[in-house]
Order: structure tokens, then sequence, then C-alpha cells
């Protein structure tokens, strides 16, 4: 029994032994297998996004040489557009991409890279990098070139003049360059991957301009046989449109506008009895100035030439300078001597301003935006009578004008305005001269549009006066609900 013992260890011995011989024998054959393969390149490795399994690096980089030369598809949305490296001034580095290429081989020599190789498992993934150089600035050129051709710029919608309004504007698209260069050089370095997309951005319709909106009002001003003056101040961006703005115009019924802020001025609110009335009739009664020369004698403390001059002097005061009341309304003209204004001292223009009663666009434009401001705690009213407006009282002048306009002539700015936009507004005139002063809330934007019409000392139909009015607040409100 001890001899068959024996027998059995000494034939596990050997077996163990064998095991043993085979599993060095199996590494030594391994080892030089792996030293073998470590001149070529393995299956799980790109060079410039290309495999080249089982081939040397001098094979890879040759064709790597020539698969580098062909041309690249540069994608233009659906138009393609081929590229050939060579107008660019591509180089390919063969030297520094062998040389990488060789010292990542080198370093996959590791025990670790054997471990692997011993369990049947190929390298890590790795690409080498393609070195290589181009003209960026060529490069540049290509691209914006392709831009010209290609990009569609979006367009602003055009103005019709027929119907006072805009066709629709145009969306486009644009090559966005820098963008478009990264993906331009992968593809040329790249083997495989040889088509670039480019960076094409939308664009949305361009809004219209205010340049487009003053077009179509001198297209419109065109058949009138006088003199017009237009002044466009967009509330929300700052903006400002001026036709013949700074010219002087007979101030008539729109001066009522000041008088009513000076009362507001003056008076603390609740405003008693007679002096709502008194504004009221002033409003609403464009032929009739009995109102208007009641409340100048009311700022005047009884003496309406004082009132005349209190609202004159906060006018400047405003910077609003070239507007001036220097008597009150229906006094005769024959001793009157106008004030002397830089609208009336430099205007190449004749309008037969009268000399008792002045204003110009601007000036009008400007003291509604103040009063605008006003009322929503901002502006010069504010900062020039801190003490003397408030936000209640500004929001309640605009109220006022909104409910109130002349029943006695036509509604000039306010006419086939549609339901949605809010207009307060404060017309006037007198023999050859027709004016108009709003504000204007609608859902595309907050304005002010104001407009003179003078016919050179001629009678001037309201009727006539409205048509134009009409169109050019059509076009004004178009153009803000068309952006």
């Amino acid at each position: 029994m001890a001899t068959r013992s024996r027998y059995n260890r000494r034939k596990t011995y050997g077996w163990q032994i064998l095991g043993v011989c085979a599993v060095v024998a199996y590494v030594i054959v391994q080892f030089v297998i792996f030293q073998v393969s470590l001149s070529r390149l393995p299956a799980s490795w790109t060079i410039g996004d290309q495999a080249f399994p089982n081939q040397t690096i001098d094979e890879a980089i040759t064709q790597l040489e020539s698969d580098l030369q062909q041309p690249i598809t540069l994608q233009y949305l659906t138009a393609t557009i081929p590229l050939e490296p060579a107008a660019l001034d591509f180089t390919f580095d063969i030297t520094e991409t062998q040389r990488l290429a060789q010292d990542a081989r080198m370093r996959s020599s590791s025990l670790t890279d054997f471990l692997r190789h011993l369990i049947l498992q190929p390298p890590a993934t790795r690409d080498i990098p393609i070195v290589a150089s181009y003209s960026a600035e060529k490069a540049r050129a290509f691209l914006a070139e392709t831009a010209a051709r290609l990009d569609v710029p979006p367009r602003s919608p055009a103005p019709q003049s027929d119907l006072l309004t805009w066709a629709p504007g145009q969306p486009g698209h644009l090559l966005n360059i820098v963008d478009s260069m990264p993906p331009l050089e992968d593809a040329l370095k790249s083997a495989q991957k040889r088509t670039a997309s480019l960076v094409v951005e939308d664009r949305a319709a361009l809004p219209p301009t205010l340049d487009q909106l003053q077009q179509l009002l001198q297209t419109r001003l065109t058949t009138f046989a006088g003199t017009a003056s237009v002044f466009v101040k967009d509330l929300q961006t700052g903006e400002e449109l001026h036709i013949n703005s700074e010219v002087p115009f007979s101030g008539g019924g729109v001066m009522k506008l000041p008088i009513v802020a000076e009362i507001y001025r003056k008076y603390d609110l609740p405003l008693d009895l007679t002096t709502t009335q008194r504004l009221t009739a002033a409003l609403t009664a464009e032929l009739s100035n009995l109102p208007a020369n009641q409340l100048l004698n009311q700022i005047g403390e009884g003496n309406t030439f004082a009132g005349a001059d209190t609202t004159t002097a906060s006018l400047a005061h405003l910077g609003l300078r070239n507007s001036y009341l220097a008597q009150p309304y229906d006094q005769p003209l024959t001793a009157t001597v106008g004030l002397s204004t830089p609208a009336n001292a430099n205007s190449t223009i004749d309008t037969n301003a009268s000399p008792a009663i002045q204003t110009t666009a601007s000036d009008m434009g400007l003291l509604w935006e103040m009063i605008d401001q006003c009322s929503k705690s901002g502006g010069a009213l504010l900062v020039v009578y801190p003490n003397q407006f408030s936000p209640i009282e500004c929001r309640q002048m605009i109220d006022l004008l909104q409910a109130h306009a002349p029943t006695d002539i036509p509604t000039l700015l306010n006419s086939e305005l549609p339901a949605q936009a809010q207009i307060a507004h404060r017309p006037g005139g007198n023999f050859d001269t027709r004016g108009d002063a709003a504000l204007v809330h609608s859902p595309g934007g907050s304005y002010i549009l104001v407009v003179f019409l003078n016919t050179a000392a001629q009678n001037f139909d309201w009727t006539l006066a409205n048509s134009i009015m009409t169109d050019l607040s059509k076009a004004t409100y178009n153009y803000f609900n068309s952006r």
C-alpha cells in the first residue's frame, strides 16, 4: 500500500510539472507573438478615424497619404459642395504622424497590454491624430464664397403703398463661418469621415423699419398739394421718424394739450366740478374756444393773457421752446407780435403760421411722450415738476383725452383704427392748417403720431384733411402691428 501511494504522488507531481511547463511555454509563445504584433497596428486602433488591422505603420501612412488627398464634401443644408484639400494648401505631415504612431505602439508593449494579449483581449481602442496643416484664411474665404452663393438673408416686410400696409417678410438662413470651421477641419484630417455638415442658422423675417414707414408716408403725401409735417416715435425703442417735424405751424386746438397739462400741474386731484366741465367742453368742442380761454383764465388766476404766458413758460421749462401761446384764443391778430423760437427763426418753409399760437410736430410729440412716461412713474414731467405731477394725474390726462374727442370735426388720426387701438389725441387747426397729435397703444406696440397739414393761406377742407390723416394713421398702425 505504501508503494502505491508513493507512485501516485510521483504521478501527480509529474502532471504538475508538465502543467507548469505548458503554461510557461504558452506564455513564451504568446510573448513572442505579442512582440511580433508590435510591428503592426491592432484592429482596435485607428489613425485619423480609419482602422488599419494588422498593417504596418508604414503601410498605414502610405494609404493615409492617398486617402487624405481625396476631396471632402461640405454639406450646406441639402446642397453638397466638393472641396479639394489642395485648394486650402492642405499638407499631411507624414513624418510627425508616423512618429506619433510608433510612439503609441512602443508604449503599448507594457505589461498591461501583454496581459490583455494573454487573455485574448485586443489592446484598448485608440485614435492616433493625423498631423496636418492647412490655410485657415483660405478656408474662411471659401466658406465666405459659399455663403455668398447659398445664404438666403431674411427680408423685411415690403411696404404696399396702395394698401398702406406691408407684405409679409420672408425668413432666411445664413452660414455661420466661425462655427463651420471645426467640422471642416475634422473632415480634412479624417480618412473616413470626409463630409462636413456646415453650421447654417435660421433667421426670422426682419421687422419693417421706420425708414420704410417714412417712405410709405411720403408716398401718400405726394398727392397733397401743401406742406406736411409728421413726427412718429416708437415708445418701445425710442426711435423717431421726422418729416418736416421742426417746421412751425399754427397751433390751433392742438395747443389745448399743453393747456390740459398745465391745469393738472397747477391743481391737485380731485379736480373740482367747474374745472372738469371746462376740460370736457374744451376737448369736445373744437370749433368753440371759449372753454379753452376759461381754462387759461383759471391758470392765470383771473387773467387769460397771464394763463397763456404761464403755459408757454411751462413748455419752455420742459425744453419745448418751439411752442407758445402769445395770447388767448380768438384775439385780433392786427397788433400781435409772435415770439421768436428756434423753429420760426430757422425754417425755410412758410406755413403761414399764426403769430398768436404756434407749435411743431416734434414739440407736441415729445409732450405726449412725457405724459405717457409720467403715467408709468418716469420721464421729464416728474423730474422737472416733482411735486406738481403724479403718475395718477398723467394717467387721468390720457384717459380724459381718450374719452373726449371733438364731436364737431372729423376724427382725423382716430379714423378707421381697429377697436383694439387705444388712442388719445388732440386735433385742431385754423382756416389753412389742420393738425392732430396722438398717443396710441396698440397690440403691436405703443407709439406717438403727430401730423400737421397746411395749404399756404388757402382754405383747407376738414374732409380732405381727414382723408390724408386717416391714411397716415392707418399706415403707422399697420407698421407697428406687422412686426
